[in-house]
């Protein structure tokens, strides 16, 4: 059986997505022994870590099975090439970084965009010079790499965007892109019960491992969110948290809840941090890989069978707040969505729980 390989983005991270041919219970038992392996709803594929040893593990465990991936050897996402662009690409390429650059876009909008435009800027080497690209051209373009890489539909509108941006912002095009858009599909957010979030944060025997998990989950933060806290950004005399530049580079307060006090309290007399709320072993800045892995680490202990990452404690907690009857300007205040159009989404959910209809099989005497 074909097991097709691609690059997924999950949280501003690459990982690798994994699809199978066709349906098996034995590959998808397989594929569980992989080391934080899970199962995304939204990108409906499997996905492990972007690294080696996930992938020398993956390889080992389905090494009966025919990889389809980019490339032939042991890479299973694709690497750009190590190809010198022209002087004029390059110059492409150096107008494209500032105008980023200088917008103020995010360090890792910045990153992924870039790379996903020197990506680009290698095709046209052989092609032809991106300024001459036409409507026809993208689309053509678009499908082989569908073809090629199987992108998701969240990775195609990354490349749409990230080439959006060039066309239209580099060169001041007009807007002639959504054509290509891939057709949305209306998604509901997977959330955890309030139960499974108890014990999820009780099996953590780490201090510093309970505060980043409650904290996120207490306060619906972003995982980038929550590494970009420093040290300052924690009012405890206020209680409040100070978001600085989340989504959409927009500031904003949150509330601290009265039970995070007293752990923020002992997490500071036991680890000192000194610039940013949450660092490392040796200092500087806590990753997102060690947020994800202390995630799927406590998922795995607390035995919940979810298939869940750290974004879903955000989108439990708002449900949950809808759940106790909170207001739904009030969550989308917490939540820093822009529109309250965003935070509806989880108004389905809630609505669910709370008008269940019986089942006219409920009433039958079937045996």
């Amino acid at each position: 059986m074909k097991i097709f390989t691609f690059p997924v983005l999950i949280q501003n991270t690459t990982a690798i997505g994994l699809r199978m041919e066709h349906f098996s219970q034995e590959c998808i038992s397989r594929i569980k022994k992989v080391r934080y392996a899970y199962y995304s709803k939204h990108e409906r594929c499997w996905i492990i870590p972007y690294d080696k040893i996930a992938w020398t593990q993956c390889k080992a465990i389905l090494s009966e099975h025919e990889f389809i991936h980019s490339k032939p050897d042991d890479q299973p996402v694709s690497k750009l090439e190590s190809k010198t662009l022209s002087p004029i690409l390059q110059q492409e390429y150096d107008k494209y970084y500032t105008q980023l650059y200088v917008k103020r876009y995010s360090p890792s909008t910045i990153k992924n965009y870039c790379n996903i435009f020197l990506f680009y800027l290698h095709d046209c080497i052989s092609i032809k010079n991106p300024r001459e690209w036409s409507i026809e051209d993208f689309k053509h373009w678009i499908l082989t790499k569908l073809e090629k890489y199987k992108w998701s539909q969240t990775y195609q509108n990354s490349v749409i965007n990230a080439l959006k941006f060039y066309y239209e912002k580099v060169l001041g095009q007009e807007k002639n892109f959504w054509e290509i858009r891939p057709r949305v599909t209306k998604k509901l957010p997977g959330t955890l019960s309030q139960e499974e979030v108890m014990s999820l944060i009780r099996v953590c025997e780490n201090s510093k491992h309970k505060l980043i998990l409650s904290i996120i989950y207490s306060c619906g933060l972003r995982i980038g969110e929550l590494v970009n806290l420093k040290r300052k950004d924690i009012d405890l005399r206020q209680k409040r948290i100070f978001i600085r530049e989340g989504k959409g580079n927009k500031d904003r307060y949150i509330h601290l809840p009265l039970k995070l006090e007293g752990m923020i309290q002992s997490y500071l007399m036991q680890y000192k941090p000194d610039y940013w709320f949450i660092e490392g072993q040796t200092g500087g800045k806590y990753s997102v890989r060690s947020v994800q892995n202390v995630f799927h680490q406590h998922m795995e202990k607390a035995q919940i069978e979810s298939s869940a990452t750290v974004h879903t404690l955000r989108h439990s907690y708002a449900t949950h707040l809808l759940e106790a009857g909170v207001d739904l300007r009030q969550i989308q205040m917490a939540l820093g969505h822009e529109s309250v159009k965003t935070t509806e989404i989880y108004t389905h959910i809630t609505d669910v729980n709370k008008y269940r209809m019986v089942s006219p099989i409920d009433n039958m005497d079937i045996g």
